[in-house]
């Protein structure tokens, strides 16, 4: 083995023990995260170790192993969302002190959709989507909102892929492809996949090329009328979209975004 691999090896198990931890799983035991990442446990005990010794890891009171606070300082940094994030957050709070509704933000991860912010009240059926959360595109207001306005074929790929997989009722290829169509025209999505019986209503926030870069939603009541409410947040993410381009803000979706194209695991 070269050194370079080596490397590679050393972090590719340091991002197999990372990535056991999700919203489902926000807490493990050793033996837990041995399992589940298929390392041997002497091999485990000894990066968790590091891992402890340098914040990435913490432990609960119960003796648990979670994410560090450290880690989660790094993330706050990645700029596809750092800039932006702080730029849509005043608005966000807006949007939400006077509607009151769940608002949130997402941006595109290469092959689907990430929250990176989210404003809700407490109480039962408000615990979707959670900031980290990752989605297809089709699935959640955001989604649609972002891949309406990404290029032709870039729709084309994301369609092909759920044509592949025998996409039928909401994974249907020619519903996706409708409400695209409909996202495109209003200016909004309108989706309830993940919010049912509630509705999701997205818009995107563009860079100066007429790319998206992000989206943000509303999530109303059964039953309420949509367009007001995709109006209000279609001139929500307009006003964010401005204020990025005015302060030079760095919105440029990046490398795999406008792809379209879900892994084989999604």
């Amino acid at each position: 083995m070269t050194r370079v691999e080596a490397h590679r090896s050393v972090l590719g198990r340091l991002h197999r023990l990372l990535s056991a931890f999700d919203h489902e799983h926000t807490h493990h035991s050793l033996s837990d995260l041995s399992r589940r990442t298929g390392l041997p446990l002497t091999t485990t005990h000894r990066m968790v170790g590091e891992l402890l010794s340098l914040g990435m890891l913490d432990r609960t009171d119960e003796d648990q192993l979670c994410i560090g606070v450290d880690l989660w300082n790094f993330g706050l940094l990645a700029p596809k969302t750092h800039g932006l994030q702080r730029v849509a957050l005043p608005f966000m709070q807006d949007l939400y002190s006077t509607t009151g509704f769940p608002i949130h933000l997402g941006i595109p991860d290469a092959q689907q959709i990430t929250t990176v912010e989210s404003l809700r009240p407490h109480g039962p059926g408000h615990e979707r989507p959670r900031i980290g959360q990752r989605d297809p595109y089709h699935v959640v207001a955001v989604g649609v909102a972002l891949l309406a306005f990404q290029p032709a074929a870039a729709q084309q790929r994301y369609l092909s892929w759920l044509e592949g997989r025998g996409g039928a009722g909401p994974d249907d290829p020619a519903t996706v492809r409708a409400a695209l169509a409909q996202t495109r025209a209003a200016g909004f999505s309108v989706n309830n996949n993940r919010t049912f019986p509630r509705v999701g209503i997205g818009a995107p926030i563009l860079d100066h090329t007429g790319l998206p870069v992000a989206a943000i939603s509303i999530v109303v009541p059964e039953g309420t009328t949509n367009t007001p409410y995709g109006l209000l947040v279609r001139s929500t993410a307009r006003s964010i979209q401005r204020t990025a381009l005015e302060q030079r803000i760095d919105v440029h979706p990046g490398p795999g975004s406008g792809r379209a194209h879900p892994s084989e695991g999604d």
